[in-house]
């Protein structure tokens, strides 16, 4: 790795430390696990990039920018493990999982049946890691539905300080970390840096505009921040292929479908997490649409449309097969069903007061 791969992949690496900060900060219930959760981020991340390089699926550049993520990503599962009444100790359960086995499995995985592919129709087109940074995290947390409702204390709701903090950190460190993904300075940087300034921009525009069209009772602040993450997450997979306008409509789009499935209340983990897979979803689509390489608006060929259906499926499968069997043992966890209320001494549970 020459001096200036490193430089650029350590300014990606930064950016993104910089947002787990920002989540450890704001999030109510992540206060004092940030150390935890750093040291545990740089063990997984490091396992996904050695298997990377020992199995050749991808560049140091690319794996080590893609694992910095993982501390984002444990970050967000460990308060949704939380929400959906998991217990303080047990919640871990659910981003040591992700981390140690899904993202491997999920971001390797991909590019190693699609090693033979390059430059040709059955190439995965995922330049940001959608699929193992937001589709596979996504069906994790819809396994959330496997708790009972009762259990379920739902996302907690960020004051506006903690979403102004959250979404300008969201921007600058998405135009940083796009473009480190590329692991140097070259003729899609200023693609790289136009995708990463642009996607959270614009879902957050679209995602205000719906809040307002809906009525909901959501500051201001607070629907710019979910926007700008969504918008983030719809602009990954096409980011080095996908151009203005395309890119500003692909946002928008995967805003408005993630802000539809999320609903007036952002406080469900489940739907939580679809709003992320819609958006991670029709990201996967954009470069295989509208993509400058074997998108079908430039080159009338149908080819590749079934490449990231087939990728989106088979990780979703992934994470869902690896992670059920923690959401059940959370269900489960010590004989009991987690959330059931207590019952008195005649077989009855005791009124509410």
């Amino acid at each position: 790795m020459t001096p200036e791969v490193a430089a650029v992949t350590w300014v990606g690496v930064a950016a993104m430390i910089a947002v787990a900060v920002a989540v450890l900060r704001v999030l109510p219930g992540l206060q004092g696990t940030g150390g935890r959760l750093l040291a545990l981020s740089v063990v997984v991340g490091g396992e996904t990039v050695v298997l990377g390089l020992v199995t050749g699926a991808a560049r140091a550049p690319y794996l080590v920018d893609l694992a910095s993520a993982a501390a984002v990503v444990m970050a967000l599962l460990l308060a949704a493990a939380d929400a959906a009444g998991a217990g303080p100790g047990r919640r871990w359960l659910v981003p040591v999982v992700w981390g140690v086995v899904v993202l491997p499995v999920t971001a390797l995985g991909p590019l190693l049946v699609t090693a033979g592919c390059a430059g040709l129709p059955c190439e995965l087109q995922d330049f940001g890691g959608a699929l193992p940074l937001a589709l596979g995290p996504a069906v994790v947390a819809l396994g959330a539905l496997l708790l009972p409702r009762g259990a379920r204390r739902g996302l907690p709701a960020l004051s506006t300080g903690a979403s102004v903090l959250l979404g300008a950190t969201v921007w600058a460190a998405s135009v940083l970390w796009i473009a480190a993904m590329e692991g140097a300075l070259d003729a899609y940087t200023p693609t790289l840096l136009i995708a990463g300034a642009v996607g959270p921009a614009v879902g957050a525009a679209i995602w205000l505009l719906i809040d307002v069209l809906r009525r909901a009772d959501r500051p201001v602040a607070r629907s710019l921040a979910l926007g700008a993450m969504v918008g983030m997450v719809a602009t990954l997979a096409g980011a080095a292929t996908v151009a203005p306008p395309f890119s500003l409509a692909v946002s928008a789009l995967g805003t408005a479908i993630a802000a539809g499935v999320a609903g007036r209340s952002t406080s469900s983990v489940p739907r939580a997490g679809g709003a992320v897979l819609a958006a991670a979803f029709v990201g996967l689509l954009a470069p295989v649409v509208s993509g400058d390489a074997v998108g079908v608006l430039f080159t009338a060929q149908i080819d590749a449309l079934p490449v990231p259906v087939e990728a989106a499926a088979a990780v979703a499968a992934a994470a869902a097969v690896l992670s059920i069997p923690v959401w059940l043992a959370l269900r489960y966890a010590g004989g009991r069903r987690v959330g059931r209320r207590p019952v008195s001494r005649r077989g009855r549970a005791p009124r509410s007061p």
